[in-house]
């Protein structure tokens, strides 16, 4: 029997030895090989209104740095650099500021609907969620707030698309992009987005990790978008948290804003997130960070480059003994 890995593996070999074969010769039109920068900046003011450790700050939460080159009509390259912290959770992460390779890819396009991608990429996890939130300058989505696995990784991505679905199969290091190792663990992914009618996304995602026990991650997202509104909502399972047993953690968000002004959008998020209780205990085993969450606001829009979300933001823990936090933000993103 083959082991998921080398059924991925396999995939892969099969896949980026056959299309490139397949691929019709370029027509007689001239390419002319362009670039661009990018970048974008992550910043805010915030004041807690309730909380054990209680602060009122400016912070730079995180700048990106990019530089994205067309080689061919096929062959694409692409590096960011991600200034921030390797570790979000600290105490101290907001003290520390290190530049790591975020995207560091070479993506092959030999038709219109294939897509391959090797190198340091953004992951398949929750790319579809931030973008439908379209407010990662305030905070992740669901499975990006809760760690439920990283942003970026390294490995190698098949996608096929079409107007009305795609599918992507992804093997990836599966440390993130601020951790990459040379183990034998990897993590396969498999997901499928749906487009069924204009305006409406549907996904469902699964990965898994092999070592001694499996890691594994599976969810279930949908969103409906109008020029006047959106609305969505996820479910996220992932199991054996840690490659520890039986540590599950499983949560959902509803999202959704709504258009007041031409530039003027109000916006509300609810998280919640819990573990499970383990044999012989008689409180879930990561009680400590169970949750809710709530984020409401209003963003303003001045140009299509800046972004402005003045918000309130509220976690409320599941354990008893443990006070709730809450802190007013103002929010800018920056984009060139």
């Amino acid at each position: 029997m083959f082991s998921v890995k080398q059924i991925v593996l396999l995939t892969f070999v099969g896949l980026t030895t056959t299309f490139p074969l397949l691929a019709q010769e370029s027509d007689d039109t001239e390419f002319i090989p362009s670039g661009e920068v990018f970048g974008k900046i992550f910043t805010n003011f915030n004041t807690s209104l309730s909380g054990p450790d209680q602060q009122t700050a400016f912070e730079v939460r995180r700048a990106y740095l990019g530089y994205e080159y067309q080689i061919s009509k096929e062959f694409s390259a692409e590096v960011k650099i991600d200034i921030g912290s390797p570790n979000d959770a600290s105490q101290y992460s907001l003290l520390r500021r290190f530049g790591y390779f975020k995207t560091a890819k070479i993506q092959y396009n030999p038709y219109d609907f294939l897509e391959l991608t090797f190198g340091l990429q953004d992951a398949t996890q929750y790319k579809l969620q931030d973008s439908f939130w379209k407010r990662r300058y305030i905070n992740e989505s669901l499975m990006g707030a809760y760690k439920y696995g990283s942003s970026a990784d390294i490995g190698a991505k098949v996608a096929f698309l079409t107007d009305l679905f795609d599918i992507d199969i992804a093997l990836f290091n599966g440390e993130g992009y601020s951790s990459l190792q040379n183990d034998n663990t990897f993590k396969a992914a498999l997901g499928a987005t749906f487009r069924p009618v204009d305006g409406l996304i549907t996904r469902i995602y699964g990965d898994l990790s092999s070592k001694t026990v499996n890691q594994g991650t599976t969810s279930l997202f949908a969103g409906y978008r109008h020029s006047l509104f959106s609305l969505g909502g996820e479910y996220a399972v992932h199991f054996n948290r840690n490659f520890q047993k039986d540590h599950n953690i499983e949560g959902f968000s509803i999202l959704g804003d709504v258009k007041v002004l031409p530039k003027i959008w109000i916006f509300g998020r609810f998280d919640k997130i819990e573990s499970n209780i383990l044999d012989g205990d008689s409180v879930p085993w990561n009680l400590a960070k169970d949750e809710t969450a709530i984020t409401a606001g209003i963003e303003f829009i001045p140009i299509k480059a800046i972004k402005i979300a003045a918000n309130y933001q509220d976690h409320y823990p599941t354990a008893k003994n443990t006070e709730a936090v809450s802190a007013f933000f103002l929010n800018l993103e920056a984009s060139f």
